[in-house]
Formats: structure tokens, C-alpha cells, sequence
């Protein structure tokens, strides 16, 4: 037994594995049970990502010209491009020609000409560390890694984190945003490494510094931190997986906040899902779920890596 199954109530793995979420049972084969790209498993569970429902509708709805929604400028709508790209991350569906469509439509309409990505159309007022860094990991996904427009966003990214304000976006009361921390971090794992620097370096070490001396309150402005969402939302769990993506999990401060994450799981090693999207809802709110559930071994593991 592994050291970071010896941290679960129970062996969630054969519940994870079951056929009939292919997307779930893709990854817990490739990130938790280190299957390679050509085991016959992993093959037969990534055919059969296409064919789900939620995967045919999102594709359904995408426009010609590669966007979602009503209005290909608004990619930030509840059913535009970040969302739809989003989840079709998420689910592990294979790059092709829609997602590249749906990517580039994604960066004419919200690229601003620093690099930054926002939400306000390309004005530079709408541009905040979530809004760069949370989708920086799906363009690289999906095969954008070299494109100069995701360059650019990433040498964006660690020059505004690097400034003296880069956590407050103003909606945070002029505190450290707490979010874009996370954001940034996300971004920021999936970096190539030619873009690698001192720079970089740095501004990892004060996000997760950020996140790790926070005085979180659980029992008040903080307590939505212990509710786990799908798609992820920001929450505990989201800050400890960016935290170690990073190389954070040996970190003193680290352990009494992953002890409350793993106090969240039942008595069979599950985590409930606490919210959902209400335009396409994955699962079902206060019901185990399976994608809390992999996102926490996830942690566990890379947790373990660093042990």
C-alpha cells in the first residue's frame, strides 16, 4: 500500500474505476495508477470519452467559427469558450481541430495586447490573476503551449504577479486575493520550461507564500473553503493541489491544512461534492463524487512524492 493510500477511510479506487465514467477512469488509470498513454485500459477508457453525453453537447453547441455562446467576443459568458474548454479539459477529451478552433477563438477575444487575458472583452481594466492564469493550463493541454499568444500570456503572468499589488484585484476588500493566488499557481505548473527563471522562481515562492500564511477563518469568511466543487472551484483542496504542484506539500505549513481536506472524506475514502454548475451540471450536490474524490488522491499523491 502506498503511503498516501494509507491516508484514506477506505479504497475509493474500484468505485473511481468503474466503466461507466470513462473521463473519472481515464485519469485515476494515468495520474494515480501511472498506466502508460499505451495501456489497453487506458486506450479503451479514452475512446470512450467522445462518446458521453456532456461531451457531445458541448460540441454540438460550438459554433463554426469555434466559439460558444451567443457572442464569440464574450468567451467569458456562462456558456462561452472558458467554459466549454474548461470542461472538455477536465474530461480529458483528446485535442483536435474543435478544441484548437475553440482555443483560438477564445485568445482573439480576450487576449489584451500585453498578454493578459480579459473579461471585459481586450480592455486592460478587466484583466485579474484568475482571469490569466486558470486557462493558461487548458491552452497547453490542448496544444497551444508554443503558440507566441500563450507565450506572451505566460511572460505576462509572472510580470504582473511580480509587482508589489499583483493580489489585489480590488474585489478582495485591498487584501491578497486568495484566488488569483491559486490562478497564478495553476498557470504557472504548467510553464514550459524554456520560460523557466529567477523571476518565475520568485513569484511562485510568494504566491504559495501567500496562500500558506493566510489566517484562514473555516468558521466564518473562510468556511465555503471546506465545500468542494465540480468543476473546481476555489477552494482548500484547489490551493493544496497548486500548492503541491509546486514542490509545497513538505512544507511545515502545509500538513494542518491538508488534515482538514483529508477530515472531509466518508467512511469508504470519498468526498462529497458541495456545488455544481448550473449550466452544465456534472454532478449531484451532497452525493459522493467521483471527481472530488480523484482530485483528492491527486493531492495525496503528489503530497506523497514530496513526503
Amino acid at each position: 500500500m502506498s503511503s498516501w493510500q494509507k491516508r484514506l477511510n477506505g479504497d475509493p479506487l474500484p468505485w473511481l474505476l468503474d466503466p461507466e465514467n470513462p473521463s473519472v477512469r481515464y485519469w485515476v488509470l494515468v495520474d494515480i495508477l501511472d498506466r502508460p498513454a499505451d495501456d489497453s485500459e487506458v486506450q479503451e477508457a479514452r475512446a470512450a470519452i467522445p462518446h458521453q453525453p456532456l461531451v457531445k453537447e458541448l460540441f454540438a453547441l460550438q459554433h463554426p467559427g469555434g466559439h460558444w455562446g451567443d457572442d464569440e467576443t464574450s468567451p467569458y459568458t456562462a456558456q462561452g469558450a472558458v467554459a466549454a474548454l474548461a470542461l472538455l479539459y477536465m474530461l480529458g477529451v483528446t485535442p483536435d481541430e474543435r478544441t484548437s478552433a475553440g482555443c483560438d477563438s477564445f485568445l482573439r477575444f480576450c487576449q489584451h495586447e500585453n498578454g493578459g487575458f480579459s473579461l471585459t472583452k481586450k480592455l486592460r481594466s478587466g484583466i485579474f490573476p484568475c482571469s490569466t492564469g486558470q486557462h493558461l493550463p487548458f491552452l497547453v493541454y490542448f496544444g497551444l503551449k508554443d503558440d507566441p499568444r500563450v507565450r506572451a500570456a505566460f511572460a505576462f503572468l509572472i510580470e504582473d504577479m511580480s509587482t508589489d499589488d499583483a493580489l489585489d484585484c480590488g474585489r478582495y476588500q485591498h487584501q491578497d486575493c486568495l484566488w488569483g493566488a491559486i490562478a497564478a499557481l495553476n498557470g504557472l505548473a504548467a510553464l514550459p520550461a524554456d520560460m523557466g527563471s529567477a523571476q518565475s522562481g520568485r513569484v511562485v515562492e510568494r504566491l504559495a507564500n501567500a496562500l500558506l500564511d493566510a489566517r484562514y477563518d473555516f468558521e466564518g469568511e473562510h468556511k465555503r473553503w471546506l465545500t468542494f466543487g465540480v468543476p473546481r472551484a476555489w477552494d482548500l483542496l484547489s490551493a493544496l493541489k497548486a500548492l503541491a504542484a509546486h514542490g509545497y506539500a513538505r512544507d511545515t505549513r502545509f500538513a494542518p491544512l491538508l488534515r482538514l481536506v483529508l477530515g472531509r472524506q466518508d467512511d469508504q475514502g470519498r468526498w462529497l461534492c458541495g456545488s455544481v454548475s448550473r449550466t452544465w451540471p456534472v454532478e449531484k450536490r451532497n452525493q459522493p463524487s467521483k471527481w472530488v474524490t480523484l482530485d483528492a488522491l491527486r493531492l495525496l499523491k503528489q503530497a506523497g512524492r514530496r513526503e
